[in-house]
C-alpha cells in the first residue's frame, strides 16, 4: 500500500506536490482546530459557568443557614386544653390538606397520615406546625399514585426539642 501511494505521489509534478502538501497541512490543522481545541475550550467555559453557579448557591444557602441560627430558639407552643389530633386535623384543612388518618397516642402525641399531598405544600404545613409548637418525630413519605405527590405517614408531638 504504501508503494502505490509513493508511486501516485511520484507521478505528481513538483508544483502538484507542493499544493498537496500544503492542502493536508490546513487539513490537518482544520482537523486539529475543531476536533480538539473547540471542544476543550466550551468545556472549559461550562466548567467555569458552573462553578460560578454552585459559588453563587454556596453563598446563598450560607447566608440562609446564618439567619436561621440568628432565629430564636423559642417557638409558640399549642394550647394544652386542646387535643394535639384536633389541632392537626384543623391545621390541615386551613392548609387545603386532607388527612387520611389522624390518632392520638395520649394527650401529646399523633400518628397521623395523608394519601397524597405536594411535597411543597406539605413542607410548608410542617413548618407551621413547629412554629405553633408541634415536632416531627418520626416521619416517612413515598411517591403516591398522583404524579408528583407523596404518601407520608408522621408522628407528630406537641411540645420542645
Amino acid at each position: 500500500m504504501m508503494g502505490r501511494l509513493q508511486a501516485l505521489w511520484g507521478e505528481r509534478s513538483p508544483r502538484e506536490q507542493w499544493m498537496l502538501g500544503v492542502m493536508f497541512a490546513l487539513l490537518a490543522v482544520v482537523i486539529l482546530w475543531l476536533g480538539v481545541v473547540r471542544p476543550l475550550d466550551a468545556a472549559q467555559r461550562s466548567a467555569r459557568d458552573r462553578l460560578r453557579e454552585a459559588t453563587d448557591r454556596n453563598a446563598a444557602i450560607r447566608a440562609k443557614v446564618k439567619l436561621l441560627k440568628s432565629l430564636p430558639r423559642t417557638a409558640a407552643t399549642v394550647d394544652a386544653g386542646v387535643p394535639l389530633d384536633q389541632f392537626i386535623g384543623q391545621s390541615a384543612g386551613e392548609a387545603g390538606l386532607t388527612l387520611e388518618r389522624a390518632q392520638a397516642q395520649g394527650a401529646d402525641r399523633v400518628d397521623m397520615a395523608i394519601a397524597s399531598v405536594r411535597p411543597v405544600a406539605l413542607l410548608s404545613w410542617l413548618s407551621v406546625l413547629e412554629a405553633e409548637g408541634v415536632r416531627i418525630e418520626t416521619i416517612s413519605a413515598r411517591p403516591a399514585a398522583t404524579a408528583g405527590s407523596v404518601a407520608v405517614q408522621a408522628v407528630l408531638v406537641r411540645g420542645g426539642q
